[in-house]
């Protein structure tokens, strides 16, 4: 029996476009069923849930009129979560001085205690934050304000109401307690290079640096030797030369620390290999590099 006989019928039973119709029918029921199974996987109108975060923010040396109206409790309006423009209101949970913070009572400088801090102090906060947790492309979990994540490092700007100022984002926690300041003594070497005579005389074991009544900074020892100079000769060569009064010093110093989830700081700012610090003496000041820390 042909496939199809001369009056167009399959088999000799089913008309040709009959059946052709059916299996139009039956690729279009399949194709839909595929659709709505594929699309029940996923719950529609369903959001992820906001999660709390603590925000450590350093906001380094601040004048006097926003230590007096800087307080917990307050609502900052923030903007630069993701180095941009993205924006979170968050609440202060915590005010710190970075160079007089205790230890063991980690006491926060709040309820108008900021009001006895000397103009210029150098203030570290704690902000708690709502956002989402997600993933990225490679599963490593991140937090997004705004539908952005955060980058730890990002300049934030903070509006209080009465005033405007700027931190530095160092750590994001999920717990509140993990953003404890603590601080620690660090033993730091650092090299004062080229300075005069003069200067490399007034330093000395013992000598120590103070900031609002309490000891920061103490030399335990230095080490003095003639500065180098590069000169050029008429060939162009370069030859390295002693200077001839200048001196380089090597100071061995204790330093009083804080330290956070994002590492040590001094005074505010980053303590790291390769970082530079002043040191103010009253009578001299200078200036060194970091060539180690323990």
């Amino acid at each position: 029996m042909p496939l199809i006989d001369d009056n167009g019928k399959l088999f000799g039973a089913v008309n040709i476009i009959d059946a052709l119709v059916v299996l139009l029918l039956v690729a279009v029921l399949i194709a839909g069923v595929a659709i709505i199974s594929g699309s029940g996987s996923d719950e529609p109108g369903e959001s992820p849930e906001s999660e709390t975060r603590y925000a450590t923010i350093e906001l380094g040396e601040q004048p006097e009129y926003v230590l007096e109206d800087l307080d917990e409790g307050d609502v900052l309006e923030t903007s630069g979560w993701d180095g941009d423009g993205t924006t979170a209101d968050g609440t202060v949970t915590g005010i710190y001085d970075t160079a007089t913070v205790e230890t063991e009572s980690n006491a926060s400088l709040a309820s108008g205690a900021n009001a006895s801090l000397a103009d210029g102090a150098n203030l570290t906060i704690h902000l708690e934050i709502e956002g989402v947790a997600s993933e990225d492309d490679h599963g490593r979990e991140r937090f997004e304000v705004d539908g952005e994540p955060i980058l730890l490092g990002t300049n934030l700007t903070l509006e209080g109401g009465t005033y405007v100022t700027n931190g530095t984002l160092t750590a994001l926690e999920r717990d509140e307690s993990t953003t404890n300041l603590e601080t620690t003594t660090t033993e730091a070497e650092l090299e004062v290079r080229n300075v005069s005579p003069a200067v490399a005389a007034e330093l000395e074991e013992g000598l120590s640096e103070t900031a609002r009544g309490e000891t920061v900074a103490t030399i335990q020892s230095v080490e003095t030797e003639p500065a180098t100079v590069v000169l050029e000769s008429d060939d162009g060569e370069l030859h390295e030369r002693e200077h001839p009064r200048n001196e380089d010093a090597t100071i061995a110093v204790e330093l009083h620390t804080t330290e956070t989830g994002a590492g040590l700081s001094y005074q505010g700012d980053r303590l790291e290999i390769g970082s530079s610090i002043v040191l103010d003496f009253d009578m001299v000041t200078v200036e060194g590099e970091v060539t180690s820390l323990e």
